[in-house]
């Protein structure tokens, strides 16, 4: 267990940082959410055993999407729902992100901006899949947005994982290569869709006055054109089976985990980061405690906004039937050996003096209930 904690650094610097912040209703609902959890603020619950009637007593989480502490069981349960879609094929780790000179843009305009990074990566990886150049096939897709990087800086992308093999007249294409189409190739097309589509919206987005000007906002872009957005594809590393754990660790992370933050003391707050630009390196990282909040509140998500997302043969409206035609089509069917061993990692609980897993739950709630998500 970490020594020191989000919740640590909210409740012990939080008053001081709303004295100077104005917050969004979203970021009040994360701020309450994590400062409460696991406290008597949320009131309790008891669990009594239906075989025995032992009693047990605990505090309520708040079981909002973006508090470190209320994650594992989440991913777990996730997994193992998607742990049956998963396909006896190679699977291809996909990266997009945008360039920083859009960072101020999409702050301002996430619940727009978000939706066009989706579609813009979506129809690109369909559009080049299905291309007979590179795979010629419906690839599947499933996408997850992060806002962060290492630093807990704001920097908006999307994390894909798409199938090595896809659908085309009924038959079953594979992927015999260490890739689906070159990188150039994909940045390329992603960087005209996302501007095209950005452009398409320039009407409903929140500007400042130098770019509202529909002709202002279109020079303002068109450096971007000439600039190389950065895009990355790798075929994740090991047994086909472990791709929903790989998936699933991306799903559900937020800004920063507990375990990265090494101190918290005289308003500062030191964590560990992974420098990139240096092989990688582990190195530490100390700002105030005023600042950690605020990058922290920067990747608080619009109310009910969906951060993973399924595309092509893995489209939510069709995507039992066409796992199953896929299968059928590969001629090979993933057992329910992982599906089992993703099971038996659930923390199920037990009674201490009877072992039984039936439990009647009692709750009672201390505070309104808005502040779960």
């Amino acid at each position: 267990m970490s020594k020191y904690t989000v919740q640590d650094i909210f409740q012990t610097y939080g008053d001081e940082y709303i004295k100077h912040h104005n917050l969004s209703k979203e970021e009040w609902k994360v701020f309450n959410a994590i400062r409460n959890c696991g406290t008597p603020s949320l009131g309790y619950h008891i669990c009594t055993c239906d075989e025995c009637g032992e009693e047990y007593f605990s505090f309520n989480s708040c079981r909002n999407r973006h508090c470190p502490m209320c994650q594992n069981y989440a991913r777990e349960k996730w997994i193992q729902k998607e742990a049956s879609y998963l396909l006896d094929c190679r699977y291809f780790h996909i990266i997009t992100t945008v360039p920083y000179e859009l960072n101020e843009i999409l702050l301002f305009n996430q619940k727009i901006c978000y939706n066009i990074l989706f579609k813009a990566t979506s129809e690109s990886i369909l559009e080049l899949a299905n291309d007979t150049k590179w795979l010629g096939a419906k690839v599947g897709i499933t996408s997850i947005l992060h806002t962060w990087g290492q630093t807990m800086e704001f920097h908006p992308h999307i994390h894909s994982i798409v199938t090595g093999g896809g659908l085309k007249n009924n038959l079953w294409i594979s992927c015999d290569k260490d890739y689906l189409f070159k990188i150039q190739v994909l940045g390329s097309l992603f960087k005209g869709k996302f501007l095209f589509y950005l452009k398409h919206n320039h009407s409903d987005l929140v500007l400042n006055d130098n770019l509202k000007d529909i002709k202002s906002f279109n020079k303002f872009l068109e450096p971007l054109y000439g600039k190389t957005w950065i895009t990355y594809i790798e075929p994740p590393k090991g047994k086909k089976e472990n791709v929903i754990e790989y998936v699933g660790r991306y799903s559900f992370r937020v800004a920063i985990s507990n375990d990265r933050i090494k101190n918290i003391d005289n308003g500062l707050v030191t964590f560990e980061y992974k420098d990139y630009k240096d092989n990688s390196k582990i190195k530490e990282m100390t700002i105030t405690a005023e600042e950690f909040i605020r990058r922290f509140l920067l990747h608080v998500l619009p109310n009910h906004f969906t951060k993973i997302k399924h595309y092509g043969i893995l489209a939510n409206r069709n995507k039992k039937n066409n796992i199953k035609f896929c299968r059928f089509l590969i001629f090979k069917i993933i057992t329910n050996n992982f599906i089992s061993t993703i099971t038996r990692e659930l923390h199920v609980f037990k009674c201490e003096k009877c072992g039984s897993t039936n439990f009647t739950y009692s709750f009672k709630y201390n505070v309104y209930r808005s502040c779960f998500n």
